[in-house]
């Protein structure tokens, strides 16, 4: 069947509405003389055998990959039609119409109805563009925002394949003779249409009434209760949505057995009954049902009320007293934003209530399947129907989380999430990652105190763990970082760190010739610009330099993940760097990954481990296959074996313990919590020894690499250069290495010698 709507009169199926299309263009192995054949081959295969989970070779390859993998890159292009039970994929009507006729324009006809600017970056092409120009097109006439240049590369790609581009040697797309009669047929979206254009209409939307039980509940839920929601939603069968909510809701009205309810989940949603099991505690944590027999359960007063109202509105009211921050953060999408800050800007504001991006995805997901949010490109806005709910809900009372704020207990040390600090250590003489983050932010448009930024900037390089020299004043930079690499290279970067009242840097304010000499007094191998934000001119200046920009909320936004995923000086060297930051991205973005996966892998485990059904069945052992099978519910992208396979071989590891083999299977050794212990205990281990995971925060000018300038002296508290302590330690006939932190004991020493401290 054919998932377009009415065809147009001269074949071609008609676009999709623009928020209903994907934002992402599919993938395809080659270039572009290539890709066609190798979709074709794909489709072909299908036509012969839909079973997805098997093994398939593109014509261009030398290994073969999986289906499943090769479906992954073409997402939602409108060829395909997904089935989950049993795991096959069938053609559209479009795809073999194309596959019967192989015609290319068909095919991008296709394309174009199912995914965001295709046929319109034909159209903005017009008389030769680049890639960047092209891409700043996309954001400008239709609000897409891409971290690089791969989605404008993949739909030039297609646009090259069909023939109706040219694409010339010094870069730039033309449109061609055959491109402009294809435009000329295809239906293209109104770029002052688009909802990032559209104008906010001047009444808001009538919110429907709450039901009495729920609005008089709401009324009554103060700041305490708000405090004791929980974070994890829970795996409910069918995923985190209101019709499947209203389903489970309804079989347990007026009451429903266990094994009734287990086998209702089993056929309507095709799970195992494990998993039905787990949906019946997670019911039962949310408040939606309770137990009103030996075995028996029923629908609460609460979820029965937003049933009888048959408005999504009021499962959203009612999951806001029972999930953390869920109201929180729809309050938090008043801006168009990307989940990244958007866990950012609620850790700034909750740091006792940290949401992992997970959480937050699976959040914001609710909200757009229930229009209080809609997605912008790469980007999630709140509409004006959420913006009128989140008006009516009690929200928890943002902390306060300004210079002054010191972190609260919350078992976190500074920079390592979850990690005890060493012995003696003073846990309130630091800020945590999210206080650093919102002195960061806040003091970037602090311009009647430019120092508080540049102490800001410091404080948020020693977070992310490279050492760090202060300088400021005349013909000086204000930071210097330097990244340790490898043992034989180290990265020194002069940080120039710019405030501005409007939260906009100019070029007014930059000085470029300046930023080279502070680069070279300080013998810094690059530089970065630190502020608000940056206007084009200083962009295209900087570009021009050698210069990378980091705004103030990027660098907010990499101690708070680094916080949750700390990351090697020469990974972070890539913030810092000049067209680095997708890699950046990239990094930060495994890294979260690999920390997802193994939490998943191991409650999955665990609670297999605990399962009768799973116990009689295979002795609660799991193979990669059933742990995949288990996860793919609960997460936005399912866990890859690879991904799977890792965290099982990590957990399995004598220092860890979490997990042993049994044959081709894995069974979990004991809780969560046992490993977490052995993991911290490990960190306490590690950090005994006193030099920690990080680099130090200073900067000590002796340490350098054979053949290496000595840069300029690091004075030590108290006015001491390392250089004068290690000459008088040589005169005193103390050994002391070259190289290294001077010890403690051995300044101190120098001190009192010299008249510089007292006893």
């Amino acid at each position: 069947m054919s998932t377009l709507r009415q065809a147009e009169p001269d074949g071609y199926p008609a676009p999709l509405p623009w928020l209903a299309r994907a934002s992402s263009a599919p993938h395809v192995p080659g270039g572009p003389t290539e890709i066609i054949g190798n979709l074709t081959a794909l489709l072909r295969d299908i036509a012969a055998d839909p079973t997805v989970d098997r093994p398939f070779t593109w014509p261009t390859a030398d290994r073969p990959t999986t289906l499943r993998k090769a479906l992954h890159l073409l997402g939602t292009c409108g060829l395909l039609v997904r089935q989950s039970r049993p795991a096959r994929v069938t053609l559209t009507e479009e795809a073999e119409r194309f596959l019967a006729a192989g015609d290319p324009l068909h095919l991008l006809s296709v394309l174009h109805a199912h995914v965001r600017f295709m046929g319109e970056a034909l159209a903005a092409v017009g008389d030769g563009l680049s890639h960047d120009e092209l891409n700043g097109a996309a954001l400008r006439d239709y609000g897409l925002k891409w971290d690089s240049l791969d989605q404008v590369r993949r739909r030039v790609y297609w646009l090259r394949a069909a023939g109706v581009v040219d694409y010339w040697t010094n870069g730039r797309i033309l449109l061609n003779e055959r491109g402009r009669r294809f435009l000329e047929r295809l239906e293209l979206a109104d770029a002052e249409q688009l909802p990032h254009r559209r104008p906010s209409s001047p009444r808001p939307p009538e919110l429907p009434p709450t039901p009495a039980p729920l609005a008089s509940r709401l009324e009554e839920a103060g700041q305490e209760h708000l405090r004791s929601r929980k974070r994890l939603v829970g795996y409910i069968a069918g995923g985190v949505r209101v019709d499947a909510l209203a389903r489970l809701v309804n079989a347990a009205v007026p009451r429903i057995d266990r094994s009734d309810f287990l086998d209702f989940c089993v056929e309507e949603f095709g799970v195992r009954e494990s998993s039905a099991d787990q949906t019946l505690g997670t019911l039962k944590a949310l408040g939606l049902v309770g137990q009103v027999g030996t075995d028996a359960f029923s629908a609460t007063d609460l979820a029965a009320s937003c049933l009888a109202s048959g408005e999504p509105l009021d499962f959203v009211r009612l999951l806001h007293l029972r999930v953390a921050l869920l109201g929180e953060t729809l309050d938090a999408l008043a801006d168009e934003t990307d989940t990244g800050t958007l866990v950012h800007v609620l850790a700034e504001r909750y740091p006792d209530a940290r949401l992992t991006r997970d959480d937050v995805t699976r959040r914001v997901a609710l909200f757009l399947e229930t229009g209080l949010a809609e997605r912008i490109g790469q980007v999630v806005r709140r509409t004006e129907l959420g913006t009128a709910l989140v008006r009516t809900l009690p929200l928890l009372a943002p902390e306060d989380t300004g210079p002054g704020a010191l972190p609260g207990p919350r078992g976190e040390a500074d920079g390592v999430a979850g990690s005890p600090s060493p012995a003696g250590a003073d846990r309130t003489a630091r800020p945590g990652p999210a206080e650093v983050a919102a002195e960061v932010v806040r003091a970037a448009t602090d311009s009647a105190d430019y120092e508080r930024f540049e102490r800001a900037v410091a404080a948020a390089f020693r977070t992310l763990g490279v050492a760090v020299e202060e300088h400021s004043g005349p013909k000086k930079t204000d930071v210097v970082v330097e990244l340790w690499q490898s043992p034989v290279s180290r990265l020194r970067v002069a940080v120039e760190a710019k405030t501005d009242g409007a939260g906009l840097v100019t070029d007014d304010d930059v000085r470029f010739v300046r930023l080279r000499q502070h680069r070279e007094r300080h013998r810094a191998r690059s530089t970065v610009l630190v502020g608000p934000r940056f206007d084009a001119r200083v962009e295209e200046e900087a570009a021009k330099d050698g210069v990378a920009l980091l705004t103030a909320r990027e660098l907010a936004d990499a101690v708070v993940r680094h916080g949750r995923t700390p990351l090697a000086p020469r990974e972070i060297a890539a913030l810092v760097s000049v067209g680095e930051r997708p890699a950046w991205e990239r990094t930060c973005e495994r890294a979260e990954r690999r920390q997802e996966a193994l939490v998943h892998v191991l409650d999955t485990l665990w609670k297999s481990g605990n399962d009768p059904v799973d116990i009689e069945y295979s002795a609660g052992a799991l193979g990669v296959r059933d742990i995949w099978r288990e996860t793919k519910a609960v997460l936005e992208t399912p866990l890859d074996p690879a991904e799977i396979e890792e965290a099982l071989a990590f957990l399995g590891t004598p220092l860890v313990g979490g997990v042993v083999r049994q044959g081709a299977d894995h069974v979990v050794t004991g809780p969560p919590a046992l490993v977490a212990a052995r993991l911290r205990a490990l960190a306490t281990a590690i950090e005994s020894t006193g030099q920690g995971p990080t680099a130090p925060t200073t900067v000590d000018p002796a340490r350098r690499l054979p053949g290496e300038e000595e840069p300029p002296a690091a004075e030590t508290p108290g006015g001491v250069t390392p250089s004068a302590v290690r000459a008088w330690a040589a005169a005193q006939g103390r050994a002391v290495s070259a190289r290294g932190r001077l010890p403690v004991g051995l300044v101190r020493e120098y001190q009192r010698a010299h008249g510089l401290v007292d006893g």
